[in-house]
């Protein structure tokens, strides 16, 4: 009790080197991240399990909790953000911190939420047509290429090269993502670093790829650590 918390440099904070940055904008990420970790210095920590009033009366049928943002999805596919959304995290402009209705063009049935970036998988097909078709939406921080797409970053939008894919699994790590397709494929992208992509290199990949040195493995789910990635598969 009473011992001070040390702020974090930008670098340890958001993983960057420092080369990619101009000394003006280390100096400036590093101001709002130590003025952040001030800020929550006095906010209460609430110990036991408590019910979440906001959506008591919602029927809920996924969650997923990033660093410091949370994401509802309700049965009738609405999804619900909150919390901080300084990379754009939320899927909607800058607001309010509370939970709010985040804009989709297609219903999700599944999410990820990770230190700054958000996955969540969806319809893109009406329900009750042949062959239901799925997509990936991603959205927030895309310093190393983890949402798997370039355009517009604050609000979601598809993975285009996984179109054609039928999706049923996604994970989103602190800088790289992981899915995972009916057919037991797994698809990675994002930072490369220290082999996270499993891939055999340490570049970053701007768009899903292949992890091809899982051929003939039956892979049965994928989840994304901070910085690496765990399958589960059959024997």
């Amino acid at each position: 009790m009473g011992q001070s918390t040390r702020a974090l440099s930008a670098e340890e904070y958001i993983g960057k080197t420092v080369d990619k940055y101009s000394s003006v904008m280390l100096e400036a990420v590093e101001k709002m991240v130590e003025e952040k970790i001030q800020s929550e210095d006095d906010m209460p920590i609430i110990w036991e399990p408590s019910l979440v009033h906001e959506v008591s009366r919602l029927e809920v049928s996924d969650v997923s909790c990033g660093l410091d943002h949370s994401l509802i999805l309700c049965s009738d596919g609405i999804v619900l953000s909150g919390g901080d959304n300084t990379y754009g995290q939320l899927g909607r402009k800058a607001g309010p911190p509370e939970l709010l209705p985040v804009g989709m063009s297609y219903r999700p049935f599944s999410m990820s939420a990770s230190v700054g970036h958000s996955l969540a998988l969806c319809y893109t097909t009406t329900e009750g047509t042949a062959g239901v078709e799925t997509g990936l939406l991603s959205w927030g921080w895309n310093c190393s290429s983890q949402l798997g797409r370039s355009s517009q970053e604050d609000i979601p939008a598809l993975v285009d090269s996984l179109s054609r894919e039928r999706l049923v699994s996604a994970s989103a790590g602190r800088v790289h993502s992981v899915a995972l397709t009916s057919k037991g494929e797994v698809w990675t992208w994002g930072s490369g670093r220290n082999g996270r992509l499993g891939l055999g290199s340490s570049i970053d990949e701007a768009a899903p790829c292949l992890v091809d040195t899982l051929e003939g493995v039956e892979v049965l789910q994928v989840a994304a650590g901070m910085d690496h990635n765990l399958l589960l598969v059959a024997e």
